[in-house]
């Protein structure tokens, strides 16, 4: 007996962009990078969720703010004025920006969902203003990736109408997908600055991935895996995965050994401290790794 099961129309997108997002993040885990691929970021986030377009921002205490717009033409008209009020004018008269300077969050959120007590009628209504003559980009969508004192980064994916419940929950899944990737980009990008071409050279040549790099480091600076897997946004398995996968690159067994071997391949700057290190690297791991 054969089933013949109709799939919705709406699904097929649906079941690509899934896939695209998971292609995108495979390769991206698997790609040395040091900073942010912003642009196909922001083309998935406008394909996923409809939207006309996405904006990337990044500031750093004592740097000027960061933004790359995607598509560019479609901020072309407005791309000064929407720079200087990004710069001047958004952390008291942006609904959302005003909404997580005041708590702290740094979860997903949109301008429809933001409590009038902090930003009233006044500020959403003038806001909306400004995305309509923006193009259609009052509705905003905003993923924190990095929310702390000293640096904020977030994509921003706007469009006219607001987030359904289920855009909502699919925004959190994505959210933590870009967490983990802002986080190997950082560690990468710090480890291959003070390693130098030499390590990035050999970690090439025996085929360590950017991921199994960062766990590397972080295992150097005596973080058990469970630690390790908080800091990455990722499970205690996956790290036990990546350990297994280094300690077979580097021929060794356990822990100790692995540290040792990436500071005599030129991996690592040694030695690390032995008072922090190699206690933990060398006592057993309460997530059972060696």
């Amino acid at each position: 007996m054969i089933c013949r099961v109709e799939v919705s129309r709406l699904e097929w997108p649906r079941r690509y962009r899934d896939r695209e997002w998971l292609d995108f993040v495979a390769d991206m885990m698997a790609s040395p990078l040091i900073s942010w691929p912003h642009e196909q970021v922001a083309r998935l986030l406008v394909d996923t969720f409809d939207a006309p377009a996405s904006t990337y921002y990044s500031h750093a205490v004592g740097h000027r703010l960061e933004q790359r717009r995607w598509p560019p033409e479609h901020f072309v008209d407005h791309f000064d004025e929407a720079a200087h009020w990004a710069e001047r004018h958004a952390p008291t008269e942006h609904p959302l920006l005003r909404y997580y300077l005041v708590t702290g969050d740094s979860h997903c959120m949109q301008v429809a969902d933001v409590p009038s007590r902090f930003a009233d009628d006044r500020v959403v209504a003038a806001w909306n203003e400004r995305g309509r003559r923006w193009g259609g980009v009052q509705s905003q969508l905003s993923f924190p990736v990095l929310f702390s004192p000293s640096v904020h980064r977030a994509f921003i994916v706007g469009r006219t109408d607001s987030y359904s419940t289920e855009e909502m929950a699919l925004a959190h899944r994505l959210r933590r997908l870009l967490i983990g990737l802002d986080r190997q980009i950082s560690t990468f990008s710090r480890w291959a600055e003070q390693s130098g071409a030499p390590a990035v050279e050999v970690a090439t040549c025996l085929r360590l991935t950017p991921r199994e790099l960062a766990v590397l480091e972080l295992l150097a600076q005596g973080l058990t895996a469970s630690a390790i897997g908080r800091r990455l946004d990722i499970a205690v398995r996956t790290v036990q995965k990546h350990l297994s996968h280094t300690y077979g690159k580097l021929g060794v067994g356990d822990r100790l050994a692995a540290v040792q071997r990436a500071q005599q391949v030129g991996l690592l700057r040694g030695p690390w401290p032995t008072q922090y290190a190699v206690p933990v690297i060398g006592g057993p791991d309460p997530d059972g790794v060696k």
